[in-house]
């Protein structure tokens, strides 16, 4: 539940997709998970946080598209582009235009989930063979699809550099057990924010006040703030603390 909700949030916000809502999910699974040292080693909860979170984002970019008329992630901009060559045009007005439209989706969206489900229930035994192909073998192909996909990006080998270097940084940085998919996330939402900071500052002339004033910009910096403090070391010794003596507590009333 707590990852279809987190998805369904992640995909309602335009531009950001299903990647970032499986990292979130797959970060506060792992946060809130009593086998957390087993995350990233095929823990069942990993891959349903992921995948549930990877689903749920679909239903959510559905939002902003169908009563904004903006895409939520690129799959929903696909969707955006076929509406339209059939003649239906998104936004506020598409359910006085086009009566009961939303609930024809709602239906479609329902028939997605039991093919899914019928699909993998038939080839999740046929596609598990992957995981027998020997990691010699297997991560080679990794390798050159990473050079592929990095060089395609913008087709020049400043890029191939690039990777190299972040793999080499994120290689000693994963040794020193720091997490990877917050890099990930900064990677990718990195050109957005910093986009979109331009803008604001440039609407409201160079005045930092309102992003401490507005409610929406004042309640992510304190969920910021907070989520900073509680990853603190002596904050989360003095939560053990409080944890192990409610124990205490409740074992000797026991």
């Amino acid at each position: 539940v707590r990852s279809a909700v987190t998805g369904v949030f992640i995909g309602a916000i335009p531009g950001i997709g299903e990647d970032i809502a499986a990292w979130v999910s797959y970060g506060l699974g792992k946060n809130s998970s009593k086998n957390a040292e087993n995350y990233g080693k095929g823990e069942p909860e990993g891959i349903l946080c992921t995948e549930t979170a990877n689903n749920a984002c679909i239903g959510g970019a559905l939002i902003p598209l169908m009563t904004l008329g903006i895409p939520g992630s690129p799959p929903a901009a696909m969707l955006l582009g076929a509406l339209m060559l059939h003649g239906i045009s998104p936004g506020p007005m598409i359910e006085v235009e086009h009566p009961g439209f939303f609930m024809q989706v709602g239906a479609i969206l329902f028939l997605s989930i039991i093919m899914m489900y019928l699909n993998a229930r038939v080839l999740s035994k046929i596609f598990i063979n992957v995981l027998k192909i020997p990691v010699t073998i297997f991560m080679p192909m990794v390798a050159v699809l990473c050079v592929i996909g990095s060089y395609s990006l913008g087709l020049n080998n400043f890029n191939l550099y690039l990777m190299i270097i972040v793999g080499i940084v994120a290689y000693f940085l994963g040794k020193m057990e720091y997490p990877i998919p917050p890099l990930i996330i900064g990677v990718i939402l990195g050109p957005m924010a910093d986009e979109n900071l331009r803008r604001a500052l440039m609407v409201s002339r160079g005045n930092i006040v309102p992003f401490f004033t507005r409610p929406v910009s004042l309640i992510l910096i304190l969920m910021i703030i907070l989520l900073l403090v509680s990853n603190l070391r002596i904050v989360k010794r003095f939560k053990e603390a409080v944890v192990k003596k409610i124990i205490g507590e409740r074992n000797a009333n026991n």
